[in-house]
C-alpha cells in the first residue's frame, strides 16, 4: 500500500514515545470526510488542547520537539539547520518526481488531457518517458547528494550524524516510495545501484524504536 505524508509523523511519534490515537479514513468514506477538513486534505492531527494542526511538516516538527532525549529535533540552533537543509532536500526530490507522477494521476494539470479523454496509448507513452526520464536524470543527482550527506557524517550511521532525526525519518520515507514498485516504469529495485543509501535505510530501518512500530504495524 502507499503510505501517505502522516506515516513520517505517526514514526516521529512512536519513536518519542508519545502515545496517539491513529484514525485512518478509509477511500470509501473520504468524500463525504472531505468537506469536514479544513483544507479539502489530510492528515489532520488534533491537540490534547483541542488545537488542529494541518499541515504534515509541522506535525513532524512538533513531534520531533516531542522527544524527551531531544535528539529528533534538538534545541540547538545549528543541529536544527542541519535538519532543515536535509529536510529540503527530500522536499527537492518530492517536487523533482512530482511531475512524473501527477502525468498519470492528473494529466489535466501539466497540460494534457484528463485521463478519460486521452488515448491509452498515448498516456501510456507520455507516463513512461517523464518516469524514465527521472530515472535517468533526477534521481542519480539527488542519490548522489544523499550519499555526500551520509559520508560527511561518518558513513555508518544517518544523515547528520550518529543519532536519527526527523530528517531520516523523512527522507526514508521519501526513498523508500521508490522501492514499492507501486509506480508504473519505476522499478522496485531502481535504489540499487546506489548502496550508500540503501544501506542508510536500512540502518533507519533497524533502528529499535523505529523498528518496533513497523513489528506492530506489520
Amino acid at each position: 500500500s502507499i503510505e501517505g505524508v502522516a506515516e513520517q509523523v505517526r514514526i516521529t511519534l512512536s519513536v518519542a514515545g508519545i502515545p496517539f490515537d491513529d484514525i485512518r479514513v478509509p477511500f470509501s468514506e473520504w468524500q463525504t470526510k472531505k468537506p469536514t477538513t479544513k483544507y479539502g486534505q489530510l492528515p489532520e492531527m488534533i491537540l490534547p488542547n483541542g488545537q488542529l494542526i494541518t499541515e504534515s511538516m509541522a506535525m513532524l516538527r512538533l513531534a520531533g520537539e516531542a522527544d524527551p532525549e531531544g535528539k529528533l529535533y534538538p534545541a540547538d540552533v545549528g543541529k536544527r539547520l542541519q535538519i532543515e537543509e536535509a529536510l529540503g532536500l527530500t522536499a527537492d526530490l518530492s517536487r523533482a518526481w512530482r511531475p512524473a507522477l501527477y502525468i498519470g494521476m492528473r494529466p489535466e494539470k501539466l497540460g494534457h488531457p484528463k485521463s478519460v479523454d486521452w488515448a491509452k496509448e498515448e498516456k501510456d507513452a507520455t507516463v513512461k518517458k517523464l518516469r524514465e526520464a527521472f530515472l535517468e536524470e533526477e534521481l542519480p543527482r539527488y542519490m548522489g547528494y544523499y550519499a555526500d550527506l551520509i559520508k560527511e557524517a561518518g558513513g555508518n550511521a544517518f544523515l547528520l550524524g550518529e543519532d536519527l532525526t526527523i530528517a531520516d525519518i523523512a527522507a526514508y520515507q521519501g526513498l523508500n516510495y521508490y522501492r514499492k514498485g507501486v509506480a508504473d516504469y519505476v522499478p522496485a529495485d531502481c535504489l540499487d545501484p546506489y548502496p550508500d543509501v540503501v544501506a542508510f535505510l536500512k540502518r533507519v530501518e533497524e533502528q529499535p524504536k523505529v523498528a518496533a512500530y513497523k513489528a506492530s504495524k506489520a
